[in-house]
Formats: structure tokens, sequence, C-alpha cells
């Protein structure tokens, strides 16, 4: 994960302004400003590649300084980003409740939504699906959180219940360099 779409970057952003408000979001905008990108002046572009090493700055500043050093947090990002996020992109598969093809089109289209991680889907039936994201190198723990919290809502959206995701290696902890989850949900 070297570099890192803008829109990834937005949905942290969006989040902490909607959970703290616009003065502390204006102070987190000065606490997360490097020499590279200062964010006070400049918005953030949804299409423009940045450098990873600014996700994990945001992450690592919010899990210190506002989140408690609750990691569980970036699961509620992660579902609060799809909450906001999936029908733009999405619509279709959340109005013909199609987890699967949610899925399927996600793993496509990745490389222009957050530009990082190849992922693959293997169906083992219609109620379970395993979910590889490879990143290319170690991640830190919040980015793998909120994948899991945004795949929960997209599948969520898009029609599954009883929604369960077991992570079986994390590219936080591996040198893999993969995430892998199983995940099972029900859908009629």
């Amino acid at each position: 994960m070297p570099t890192v779409r803008g829109l990834a970057i937005m949905s942290r952003l969006e989040y902490f302004e909607t959970k703290y408000g616009v003065d502390k979001y204006k102070e987190f905008l000065k606490k997360i400003s490097t020499e590279e990108v200062n964010f006070s002046l400049q918005p953030v572009d949804g299409a423009h590649i940045y450098s990873d090493r600014i996700l994990a700055r945001i992450d690592q500043i919010l899990l210190e300084e506002y989140l408690n050093n609750d990691m569980n947090e970036f699961l509620k990002l992660g579902k609060w980003s799809a909450d906001n996020f999936i029908y733009r992109y999405f619509s279709l598969y959340v109005e013909n409740s199609q987890p699967h093809e949610f899925l399927d089109q996600y793993a496509r289209l990745r490389d222009y939504l957050i530009g990082s991680g190849e992922m693959t889907t293997r169906v083992i039936d219609k109620n379970h699906v395993n979910v590889a994201i490879d990143y290319g190198q170690t991640i830190p723990k919040s980015i793998c959180l909120s994948e899991q919290g945004f795949l929960e809502g997209g599948l969520e959206q898009c029609g599954a219940r009883n929604i369960k995701i077991k992570e079986t290696v994390c590219a936080s902890e591996s040198d893999t360099f993969t995430c892998h989850f199983e995940i099972s949900f029900d859908h009629s």
C-alpha cells in the first residue's frame, strides 16, 4: 500500500467531522498536516493519489488522541464509510439485493476507489465467501479493521444479514502482506 486514493482519506476526515464537529475538525486538520500536504489549506481530492504514510499518520493520531486507543473504533469508521459511500458507487447491487455481486465489483474497482490492495473473492456457497486483500506490504491494524467494517456495511446494504467476518490472516501481523477474511451471512 505505498499509495492510497483521496477517497480513503476523505472517509476518515468526514467521519471525524461528523463525530467531533467543525471546531475539532479544524484542529485535527492542522495535526495531520505535513510538509507534503497541508490539509488546512488544501482540500483532499478524492481521485488524487497520496502516500500511504499520510493515511497511517491520520490513523495513528485518531487512535492516540481521539479514540482512546480503542482499535475497534476503526470497525465503526469502516461501517460508517460504507453507509455513506456504497449507494453512490454500488446502487445497482443495493437496489437488487446482490451482496456477492457487490463484493466482485468492489474487487474490480478497488484500484480506482481505494488505490491500494488487490482484492480477490472466492464464493464457497451462497452464504459464505472468502476475501483476500494483498497490500504488498505490512499495514497498520487500523486499515484492516476499517476494511472489515466497510465490507460488513456494504454487504448489509446489499441485502446480507447476520454478517460474520472472521479474520484468518492479517497483513498487520504477518509477512504475507495479505488480509484473509472468511465471511458468512444470510441472504434470501
